[in-house]
C-alpha cells in the first residue's frame, strides 16, 4: 500500500505539482513537423539525454538566465536569434526542463522564485523531461517505433512551443524545423559550458540560499548531425551569464584537455583568447553510437 501511494503521489506531482513551469507536455509530436526526418529526431533525443545526465538543475535555478547566440543572425529566417535567452527550471520543484525565450525581457517578466508567470503575448520554446507514464499516446508511439534514447530511467524529452495569449491562456504548437535546429545547437553546447560556472561568494545577500555565479562568456563549436545537409559544418554557439554580459572575465583553464560529456572519444581542446572571449572547440573522433 505504501508503495502504491508513493507512486500515485509522484504521478500527481508530475502532472499537477506546484513550482516553476507551465505544466506537462501539450501533445506536440516531432513526427508532425514538416521536413523532419527520423534520424534527426534520434539526434535530438540523444543530445537531450546527454544534457539531462550532466544534471545542470543541481545548481541552476530559474533566476539564472543565460544568453545564447547560435551562428550569425543572418543564418536564421527572421534575421535574428530565434531564442536568445535560456532558463533551467526544475532545480527547486516544478517541471524539469529548459525554457528558451524570444527576448531577455520576456524571461525576466515570466520568472519568479516559485512559479512561472504568464505574461500576455509572449512565446517560448521548451524542452521538458517527462515520465513516459504521463506522456501523450502519440509521443509514446514515436518513442517505441524509433527506439529513441531515454534520458533517465523512464524520462524522455518533449519539445513544443508555448504562447501566452493576451488573455493569458496558453496555446501550444509543434516547433518548426528551424526552431528544432536552434534547439539542437543549444542542447549540444550547454553540457560543455555549464560545468565551467564558478560560484561568486561575494554576490547577493549573505542570507540568500541561492547560489550566484561569476559572469562569463564562452564559445564552443558544435557540429551539425550527420543527417543534415550541412553536417560537415561547425556552428559557433556562444553562452553568456548574465545574458547581457559582453566580456570574458575568467582566466584560461590550466588543463589542455577537459573530457566532454558526449563520450565517443570527444574532448575539449583548449583555445586562445580571440577578441573578448575564450574559444573552446569541441571535436569528436567518432559519433556516439545509435
Amino acid at each position: 500500500m505504501d508503495v502504491h501511494l508513493k507512486n500515485l503521489f509522484t504521478r500527481y506531482q508530475e502532472q499537477f505539482g506546484c513550482g516553476p513551469g507551465l505544466g506537462p507536455g501539450s501533445g506536440a509530436c516531432l513526427l508532425k513537423v514538416d521536413g523532419i526526418t527520423p534520424p534527426f529526431i534520434k539526434s535530438l533525443y540523444r543530445t537531450a539525454a546527454v544534457l539531462y545526465r550532466t544534471d545542470p538543475w543541481k545548481l541552476l535555478r530559474p533566476e539564472h538566465l543565460f544568453g545564447i547566440k547560435v551562428g550569425k543572425d543572418s543564418d536564421w529566417s527572421s534575421r535574428k536569434q530565434p531564442f536568445p535567452c535560456v532558463q533551467f527550471i526544475g532545480g527547486n520543484g516544478g517541471d524539469i526542463g529548459i525554457y528558451m525565450f524570444r527576448a531577455h525581457d520576456d524571461a525576466k517578466k515570466m520568472t519568479a522564485s516559485r512559479e512561472t508567470i504568464r505574461v500576455p503575448n509572449t512565446e517560448l520554446l521548451r524542452v521538458t523531461y517527462e515520465l513516459e507514464s504521463i506522456m501523450f499516446p502519440s509521443n509514446k508511439r514515436m518513442i517505441k517505433s524509433l527506439a529513441l534514447e531515454v534520458s533517465d530511467t523512464d524520462r524522455f524529452p518533449v519539445i513544443d512551443v508555448v504562447r501566452c495569449t493576451s488573455s493569458v491562456e496558453l496555446q501550444f504548437r509543434n516547433p518548426t524545423l528551424e526552431e528544432l535546429k536552434f534547439a539542437y545547437a543549444v542542447l549540444r553546447a550547454i553540457p560543455l559550458v555549464h560545468p565551467l560556472l564558478r560560484q561568486d561568494y561575494d554576490a547577493g545577500p549573505k542570507w540568500s540560499r541561492m547560489m550566484y555565479f561569476e559572469s562569463f562568456i564562452e564559445t564552443v563549436d558544435v557540429q551539425w548531425p550527420l543527417e543534415m545537409a550541412r553536417a560537415n559544418d561547425l556552428v559557433a554557439v556562444t553562452v553568456s551569464h548574465p545574458p547581457a554580459h559582453r566580456f570574458c572575465t575568467g582566466i584560461c583553464r590550466t588543463s589542455s584537455r577537459l573530457r566532454s560529456p558526449m563520450g565517443g572519444g570527444a574532448e575539449w581542446r583548449r583555445g586562445n583568447y580571440t577578441g573578448n572571449f575564450l574559444v573552446l572547440i569541441f571535436t569528436s573522433e567518432k559519433e556516439p553510437q545509435q
